[in-house]
């Protein structure tokens, strides 16, 4: 039985036989170039991956307004931060602690309304100071008229400045 296997058998053109494709490498091409590791590498890559296209570049514009963003939410926290300690260490008019039943809406509210107080007192004292100012400088101008000279030199004589 060794030797009938051994005959060959003249080959038919049958459903199995496919004649060769001009795609398909023959076995008297000669071997593919031999690719370095990273081309090889990339190639498997991209080959075991779906394509996408590649990412588009990234717009300066949006990432500068992004980190500008981010800024702006951590100076907003911070801002925020600082108006609630305020609000806790605020008084009352009267100089005492807030009581501490309040809500935190109470004592909010009571904090500005305390805030809103003195700076009403402020600006009060700055238009006192500003019509007391315009008095002096007219009695200034009225002195160096009577002298003859400069309201310079009459500031100069009273040892004042021009920013006084």
């Amino acid at each position: 039985m060794a030797s009938q296997e051994h005959t060959t058998t003249p080959q038919q053109p049958g459903p199995e036989t496919v004649p060769a494709s001009s795609d398909s490498a023959m076995p008297s091409s000669p071997a593919p170039a031999k690719q370095d590791n990273e081309t090889a590498a990339s190639q498997q890559s991209t080959d075991s991956k779906p394509t996408s296209p590649p990412p588009p570049p990234p717009n300066p514009r949006l990432a500068a307004l992004t980190a500008k963003y981010a800024t702006l939410q951590a100076t907003l926290t911070s801002l925020q931060h600082q108006r609630s300690a305020l609000i806790a260490e605020a008084k009352l008019p009267s100089g005492l602690a807030m009581p501490a039943e309040w809500s935190e809406e109470q004592k909010t509210k009571q904090a500005f309304s305390t805030a809103n107080a003195v700076i009403k007192e402020h600006i009060g004292l700055l238009h006192k100071y500003n019509e007391m100012k315009d008095i002096g400088q007219g009695l200034m101008g009225m002195i160096a008229d009577k002298r003859g000279v400069r309201v310079g030199t009459v500031m100069e004589e009273f040892e004042m400045g021009e920013k006084d």
